[in-house]
C-alpha cells in the first residue's frame, strides 16, 4: 500500500466516521473501483493531459453527481486535481481494510480447487469466526493447482490443508530420508 493511498483513504475514513456514512462512502468506492477497473478507459480519459483540467472535472461531476455522496465525489476531484486519480483503488482498498477493522470483519483469502457452496462458505466463514473472534469475510479464489482441500489466509497465518501442499510435505519427508 503506498503512502498516497495511506494518507488519503484514511483522510476520507476519517470523515466518513465522523459524519456516520462509513457504510455509504465504503460501498460507494467499492462500486467505484469496479466500474474503474472493468472499464479502464474511462479511468485513462479521465487522466488524459489531453484534456484541460477544467474539463477533466467537468465530466466526473456530470457522471457523478447525485449518484454518489458529495464526499465520494470531492474526493475524486481532489485525487484528479493531483494528478493522483490513477491511486483510486489503493485508496479504496486502505479505505476496506480501515471498514473492516471499525466493523469487526477480519478478511480471510480462500483458495481451493473447486467453487464452495453456499453452505461450505458459511461453514468455513462460522469456523474461522470462532478461530478469530471476529466475523470473517470470505474471499474466495478458485485455482485448481491445488488439487483438493484449501488454503486460508487470515490475520498474517496460513492455514495450509490442500494436496497439493500435503504432496509437498511427503516429497521433502521422503528426501530427507533417502
Amino acid at each position: 500500500m503506498t503512502n498516497l493511498a495511506r494518507e488519503y483513504g484514511e483522510g476520507l475514513f476519517d470523515l466518513a466516521r465522523e459524519e456516520n456514512l462509513l457504510d455509504t462512502i465504503h460501498e460507494e468506492l467499492n462500486e467505484l473501483a469496479e466500474a474503474f477497473r472493468t472499464e479502464p478507459r474511462y479511468l485513462r480519459l479521465l487522466q488524459s493531459r489531453a484534456l484541460p483540467g477544467t474539463e477533466r472535472l467537468s465530466i466526473l461531476d456530470t457522471a457523478f453527481r447525485g449518484r454518489v455522496h458529495a464526499y465520494t465525489l470531492n474526493f475524486m476531484k481532489l485525487l484528479l486535481e493531483r494528478g493522483a486519480l490513477y491511486a483510486f483503488s489503493d485508496c479504496a482498498r486502505y479505505f476496506h481494510g480501515r471498514w473492516c477493522e471499525a466493523k469487526g470483519i477480519v478478511e480471510a483469502k480462500v483458495v481451493t480447487a473447486a467453487p464452495l457452496t453456499d453452505t461450505q462458505r458459511q461453514a468455513l466463514s462460522r469456523r474461522l469466526g470462532e478461530i478469530s473472534g471476529r466475523r470473517v469475510e470470505l474471499i474466495v479464489r478458485v485455482d485448481p493447482a491445488v488439487m483438493g482441500g484449501l488454503r486460508v489466509d487470515m490475520e498474517g497465518r496460513r492455514y495450509d490443508n490442500t494436496i497439493r501442499h500435503r504432496l509437498d510435505l511427503l516429497r521433502r519427508h521422503l528426501t530427507e530420508e533417502a
